[in-house]
């Protein structure tokens, strides 16, 4: 899965005007495979695609909408007349992911590179969490989650580790160009390749399992930004190729240009081209031990996509409309390329299917059963493959009608569905200009056939054919409903009618124990609230130092009732607000809460608050889980003296008034690891008391 390539980067795959980039090794993996020229990815940018690929269903069914989960719903922007709802940032331990079940027909899981399916605190879950044998994936702040001897010592002292040749050029993009020196820790080969750790991992991971059935997800993380270019020699080429001088700034940039024209990006796609080429080669001169006289490739299938489409401008998804963070073609739609047993060579599928359909194709590639408690979403594309039939069968055996997007980010606050020819794309925050008259708008990208009639979504028909933008309209918005997925809020401070007006009050904010509540206007000209949600978090400031003290906040339930929410705090919790939505659909918070823009998207939520519930309500709950464990842990017989004192100070702590930060979060932090560490106390796997296990303060 590379990251951010766009569905134009494959030089033979380019539709319009001579292609730029060079890619001969994904050029051969088209003449020796199968090309699905109508794949989709779940979403148009990095986690919430990544997430859905892993778990097999739509973002609207795994939480994960964006990547900027994980934080209280506010406005962007004062006069944002929709606020994105809560999500979280990944996806939640719990849920299975494809090496779950691989692994029951005995397969070895790996993943090397980019993840992007966990939490804030520096990717928690790792894919060891969730069910890969061997993780290799983002290192913060010196942290190892996970390490294989025979493929990478730590202390060999190689920096050149977890981001590879991809890793930002210091001090500068035009200083830090690979040599053949052999102390440079990116040391050009013969070929003139700089050395890439993430690809030499690849690769011995499949040596070392060669000898087993194995599943490997390997994520480059080219050709996603910084934009630069480690391959001097590639970078040179490009610029003569582009007619460009060599830079002397290295913030030359290229944006004004139309087309393919960003010398840097070109390099980026060349390189990462050379990496694939790299293990699809290994896999066809290596013998296979399981299958004396012949290679690997001939038992081995190789997909190669990418996470969402391409990022303007630096590069060009023309004739498609748009790239990454968007639902037009050009955001969504992605190169998809198969090679395998029984994979006709040279074939084109004119299919749409989507990452969510690799999970159950998966299984069936391995003679896993398949297991409707997964509630997978995707149909097995392996008859797809073998070009055994064009029709993408749901679990249930019924031909799928139709893909669909949801993205209620504040760029782009949409939802789109593709159903036939047809395009509908849904603007939950109306176009600007006011040309459209639907939120929604209508586009026929063929005719019929696989013809072309408007692939760049530049003529909106909804006007003149406006049963079909009922059906479709229809046809989405039953789908995210089935999901239970909350729309887009309407935001109170925006330039709305009188019904902004009836939004009530927040009146008080109390607590006891563990127990916290908010009272708010009621009556006459006051819309009641519908529905509400604690928001907290684990890790402010003072607790995370993982990626620079990146807040990571849940969702709790609450209770609603006259006047009045009401909810539990979990143990451990620092601060919360209620987020709550009246009947006219906007969004309320305990405290209120400034727009983004109005104080900076890197202050952290709970430095805004003036009360926030802070520490006490979460210390009672967490002293309470505390107890919990001292007693189990008696019971068993196990010694209790360190939890003992991590209660007495907690205690202590809890009773000091007004709350005095510092010694309050060395208390939280002292108590979690007590019961973490507590033997014979099942307390000890309460999740929320290991939820940031790389955090060396925690």
């Amino acid at each position: 899965m590379v990251d951010d390539l766009g569905s134009q980067d494959i030089e033979s795959h380019r539709i319009n005007g001579d292609p730029v980039y060079e890619t001969p090794h994904l050029d051969r993996l088209t003449r020796m495979g199968r090309r699905f020229t109508h794949a989709y990815s779940p979403a148009p940018s990095c986690a919430p695609s990544r997430v859905a690929f892993l778990r097999g269903q739509h973002p609207v069914n795994t939480g994960v909408y964006h990547v900027s989960g994980g934080r209280i719903p506010r406005a962007w922007h004062p006069q944002s007349q929709r606020v994105c709802p809560y999500y979280v940032y990944g996806l939640p331990l719990e849920e299975p992911m494809i090496p779950e079940a691989l692994k029951r027909a005995g397969y070895y899981s790996g993943h090397v590179g980019k993840w992007h399916a966990g939490g804030k605190s520096a990717g928690y879950p790792f894919p060891l969490d969730q069910g890969f044998d061997f993780g290799f994936t983002e290192n913060e702040r010196g942290h190892k989650y996970y390490n294989d001897p025979d493929l990478w010592d730590p202390k060999d002292g190689n920096e050149n580790a977890f981001f590879g040749s991809w890793g930002r050029m210091q001090p500068d993009r035009l200083s830090d160009f690979a040599t053949a020196d052999s102390n440079d820790r990116f040391q050009l080969n013969a070929e003139g390749r700089p050395f890439d750790k993430p690809l030499d991992l690849a690769l011995g991971f499949i040596k070392k399992n060669k000898n087993k059935p194995f599943f490997l997800n390997y994520c480059p993380y080219y050709v996603h930004g910084p934009i630069q270019a480690r391959n001097r020699e590639r970078f040179e080429h490009y610029l003569e190729k582009m007619g460009y001088p060599f830079p002397t700034d290295p913030g030359t940039i290229y944006k004004d240009i139309p087309g393919h024209s960003n010398p840097y990006y070109a390099s980026m796609v060349d390189e990462v081209d050379w990496m694939i080429g790299q293990v699809i080669q290994y896999l066809e001169v290596t013998d296979d031990p399981r299958n004396p006289g012949h290679k690997l490739i001939e038992n081995t299938y190789v997909i190669v996509d990418s996470d969402n489409g391409g990022v303007l401008p630096y590069t060009d998804n023309l004739p498609l409309r748009g790239g990454k963070q968007n639902t037009w073609e050009g955001g969504v739609r992605i190169p998809f390329l198969v090679r395998g047993p029984g994979v006709p060579a040279g074939t084109v599928c004119d299919t749409p299917i989507n990452l969510i359909d690799l999970y159950p194709t998966f299984m069936a590639m391995a003679g896993v059963a398949p297991d409707p408690s997964l509630e997978l979403d995707g149909c097995d594309l392996l008859p797809l493959f073998h070009g055994e039939s064009d029709r993408a069968l749901l679990s249930d055996g019924t031909e799928r009608e139709s893909l669909f997007w949801y993205f209620p980010w504040d760029a782009h606050m949409s939802a789109a569905i593709r159903k036939g020819d047809w395009k509908l794309v849904n603007h939950y925050v109306a176009p600007q200009g006011g040309q459209a008259k639907h939120a929604a708008q209508l586009f026929r990208l063929y005719d019929g056939s696989d013809t072309t009639m408007d692939l760049s979504e530049a003529n909106n028909v909804a006007d003149q054919y406006p049963e079909k933008l009922a059906e479709l309209l229809s046809d989405l918005n039953e789908q995210i409903a089935a999901s239970g997925a909350p729309l887009p809020h309407r935001n109170a401070s925006a330039d709305f009618e009188v019904q902004a007006e009836e939004c009530p009050a927040i009146l008080e904010l109390g607590s006891e124990e563990d127990r916290v509540w908010a009272t708010f206007e009621t009556g006459a000209g006051k819309s009641p609230i519908v529905s509400a949600q604690l928001i907290y978090t684990l890790n402010p400031k003072q607790l995370d130092t993982t990626r620079g003290n990146r807040e990571e906040w849940f969702a709790a339930p609450a209770i609603v009732s006259t006047g009045r929410v009401e909810a539990t705090m979990p143990p451990g919790a620092t601060h919360a607000t209620f987020s709550m939505v009246d009947a006219n659909g906007f969004l309320l918070t305990a405290e209120e809460m400034p727009a983004v823009t109005d104080v900076g998207h890197q202050v952290h939520d709970s430095a805004i608050f003036q009360d926030g519930y802070a520490y006490q309500p979460g210390m009672f709950a967490l002293i309470r889980l505390g107890k919990q464990a001292q007693a189990a842990a008696r019971k068993q017989g196990a010694d209790t003296s360190t939890l003992n004192a991590a209660l007495a100070q907690a205690k202590a702590q809890l009773a000091v008034d007004p709350v005095q930060e510092i010694p309050m979060c060395d208390a939280i932090r002292s108590l979690r690891a007590a019961i973490r560490t507590q033997a014979g106390a099942p307390q000890a796997t309460h999740p929320l008391i290991n939820r940031f296990p790389t955090d060396p303060r925690f």
